[in-house]
């Protein structure tokens, strides 16, 4: 009797399970690889937002500041839509320091918010370096 050439059943059987462990592997890689890019994307979109808001708040005239409405807005920027939460409060009496606070919150995330605070001040009438002025 002749040797058989070929493959049997249990081998075949065993390269099958085989080839699907790697590729429910490179599946789930792939799925983890596109979950992460889809975070940085709105990561930078947020942060991109934020800056410009806290742009716009820093070349604003300082005597306007006051004036400026806390409600919340909501702002569509490209693709990215987003609320910005406001806040300025005075830091004394003489309103010569504000405190504005910035809060951007993701329509699509909106459990993933970001915000920056800083102070704008009054710019001396007089130069701190002429003395005797």
């Amino acid at each position: 009797m002749s040797a058989r050439r070929g493959f049997t059943l249990v081998e075949v059987m065993v390269a099958v399970v085989m080839l699907a462990i790697v590729v429910v592997s490179v599946a789930r890689g792939s799925t983890a690889i596109s979950i992460t890019g889809r975070t940085n994307d709105v990561k930078a979109k947020r942060t991109a937002a934020l800056m410009l808001e806290a742009n716009k708040f820093g070349a604003v005239p300082y005597a306007t500041l006051a004036t400026w409405p806390t409600t919340d807005l909501t702002v569509t920027n490209g693709d990215f839509t987003y609320t910005r939460k406001l806040t300025i409060t005075s830091q004394n009496t003489t309103n010569t320091r504000y405190t504005i606070k910035i809060v951007v919150i993701p329509s699509i995330a909106p459990s993933v918010k970001d915000s920056v605070i800083f102070d704008r001040t009054l710019a001396p009438s007089t130069s701190p370096l002429c003395v005797g002025c």
